[in-house]
């Protein structure tokens, strides 16, 4: 087996990448057979040994796992998926379970190992260094950010504020007292932070330190990532805002890491420690090479609690690495397939919206309003300066790229909802 600094980003060759992503495979088929009563079972009702999955074409014989596989089978400790004793845990992090029972993640101490590892590869990629100071205000607790950015951080030596969320006055002070250099969060929340910073009375490019923003946990555009980077002045200092990918189903933040040649448009997937397909969220076949469908992922490399073929719902491309990182890249997702919205017939990704608003410097805070009785999709705009003509361009723009047409309302400054944590810009009544 190949010896390798987990954290750094271009230990590896494209072609080690390889070899060492089909020897774990195989090491994690024999276990999850062995090990997990949920995949042993599957494994039997196919009549597939570990000898019949040796490649990952040969995943494909094998069935996918969803979201409701966890609600009913791994509720509250992990269940039938795990493949260690209880007492080898060391801890779990879960969904809010808004919509049903928790999607629970359960850790071994080497589990936490390994993710510390892949959050501190991620930083390293964006541009952290030990030399920062990181003010992480993703929420601690069952939720994964808090915990997984604050791992990685300080597994490179970086120097962490443990905020969290709320108090953001406060925080947009502690930005320029600790002079920090980088801040993590939703993007949704960096904006309110933003947004804090200069009612306070700060400039973000006089007072503040802020090079480089992490925002994840929720759905992105290149043009929200520019908002970010222009409301806290990031490319004056030569830096940016540089996502970062995970959900609780994989092991947090750190499957998925922007660059600064990214542009805003893919990340690199760690492929040595997830395997990854791309299929049609309809049909579950493969795409073609570089063509967009839902990405499903394999652990290669995770103890506690390993998923074969998860379904993670998110719309997605892959495409080889064209930069000085060999592993391969994902595009910024366009949404979840749970996230579309069924209107008059016609697939709206809120997604496309979000693209389309965070062009207009005007635009502050929008929100999507679906009525059923009667049909009606609505924006709700808080706008500077809201004009007839602002309201025709986003009409116009809007109708091009979805075939639907909005009715735009604009309300005043500030009445619209702030986010804290994952914002909830659709309404649907």
């Amino acid at each position: 087996m190949i010896e390798y600094d987990e954290t750094d980003p271009r230990a590896l060759t494209k072609r080690e990448i390889e070899d060492v992503q089909r020897l774990r495979l195989r090491r994690m088929i024999r276990r999850v057979y062995e090990r997990s009563p949920f995949y042993r079972r599957i494994f039997r009702e196919r009549n597939l040994t570990p000898e019949d999955i040796k490649e990952k074409e040969d995943l494909r014989k094998l069935p996918f796992t969803t979201k409701s596989h966890l609600r009913e089978n791994a509720y509250p400790y992990g269940g039938e998926f795990l493949t260690v004793e209880f007492e080898e845990l060391v801890g779990w992090h879960m969904t809010s379970g808004t919509t049903g029972v928790p999607t629970v993640g359960a850790y071994t101490q080497r589990d936490v190992e390994l993710w510390a590892n892949l959050v501190a590869r991620s930083l390293r990629t964006a541009g952290v260094t030990r030399k920062d100071v990181v003010a992480n205000v993703y929420g601690y607790g069952l939720f994964t950010g808090g915990m997984g950015l604050h791992l990685g951080a300080q597994r490179i030596g970086a120097k962490v504020i443990p905020w969290s969320t709320g108090r953001t006055e406060a925080l947009a002070r502690a930005l320029k007292d600790f002079k920090a250099t980088v801040v993590t969060g939703t993007p949704s929340y960096e904006l309110v932070i933003a947004e804090k910073v200069r009612e306070i009375g700060l400039d973000p490019e006089k007072d503040l330190d802020l090079r480089l923003a992490i925002p994840g946990a929720e759905s992105m555009t290149p043009e929200m990532l520019q908002r970010i980077e222009r409301e806290l002045a990031l490319t004056s200092r030569g830096g940016g805002a540089r996502e970062i990918y995970g959900l609780t189903e994989a092991i947090g933040p750190g499957v998925a890491q922007e660059c600064p040649h990214d542009q805003h448009q893919f990340m690199h997937i760690w492929s040595d420690h997830f395997l990854v397909e791309i299929v049609d969220p309809d049909t579950g076949e493969p795409v073609g090479e570089g063509d967009e469908g839902e990405l499903v992922f394999t652990h290669l490399t995770r103890e506690g609690m390993p998923l074969i073929r998860y379904r993670t719902r998110d719309i997605t491309r892959l495409l080889e690495s064209d930069d000085d990182i060999p592993f391969p890249k994902v595009a910024m997702m366009k949404g979840r397939t749970d996230d579309v919205i069924f209107y008059k017939g016609v697939k709206l990704y809120p997604t496309a919206v979000n693209e389309i608003l965070m062009k207009y410097q005007e635009v502050v805070e929008y929100q999507i309003v679906i009525t059923r009785e009667p049909q009606k999709f609505l924006l709700l705009i808080e706008a500077r300066n809201p004009s007839e003509e602002l309201r025709r361009k986003i009409v116009s723009e809007v109708k091009n790229v979805t075939f639907l047409t909005p009715e735009v309302n604009f309300v005043e400054l500030g009445t619209l909802p702030r986010f804290e944590g994952k914002a909830k810009r659709v309404v649907l009544k």
